[in-house]
């Protein structure tokens, strides 16, 4: 099901219905794929793709262990990328959403948490709008929410870490195959929906 967790700014809106059917239609297709190859799998563990489309490319404002909020175990290696106000965030590996809406800890405003198959959570948090309930399914490259300023964000970015799902602890990790330090420019090769 589909949530439609909405704060004010919510840029580019989508018809619900087309959304609903497009949900569907990728739920089917992916059962159908399930019976015929097994159960889907995350790409190689510890590979994340970057969470916008492929081509693109942002800069990291604060990459791990950052001095300004990247210090502690909780997001020591969380990156800060400077994606655009309601732009479309993607889910770097596929995965079953945990968490959909305003988090439990203030600070990290809408977020959204997607447990992989590999055992391991990413997070996406300071949205302004986050599209799935905990429980579905969605594949890699699915647009999951929009970057906000929610919780304690300072402008709009995309805070995103792969985090040990049941601590919350950030875990060493990579993006597109490497380690982004701060300045570092990030293109996506995320082509999967």
């Amino acid at each position: 099901m589909i949530a439609n967790t909405t704060v004010a700014g919510a840029g580019r809106r989508r018809n619900g219905l087309t959304r609903r059917i497009g949900v569907l239609v990728s739920a089917v297709a992916l059962a159908a794929t399930t019976a015929f190859t097994g159960a889907p799998s995350a790409t190689a563990a510890g590979y994340f793709e970057a969470p916008y489309p492929a081509g693109e490319g942002y800069t990291v404002n604060q990459g791990n262990g950052g001095g300004y909020s990247h210090t502690d175990a909780y997001n020591r290696y969380a990156w800060d990328l400077g994606l655009p106000a309601n732009y479309e965030v993607s889910a770097t590996q596929g995965g079953t959403i945990v968490i959909s809406n305003w988090s439990p800890y203030w600070q990290n405003g809408i977020e959204v948490i997607i447990r992989h198959p590999n055992g391991q959570c990413t997070q996406y948090a300071h949205l302004n709008q986050s599209f799935y309930e905990p429980g579905d399914w969605v594949p890699q490259g699915r647009i999951i929410g929009y970057v906000g300023d929610t919780g304690a964000a300072v402008g709009a970015h995309l805070h995103y870490s792969v985090i040990d799902c049941n601590t919350r602890v950030s875990l060493p990790s990579t993006i597109e195959g490497w380690v982004p330090p701060t300045g570092a420019w990030v293109v996506s090769s995320n082509t999967r929906a």
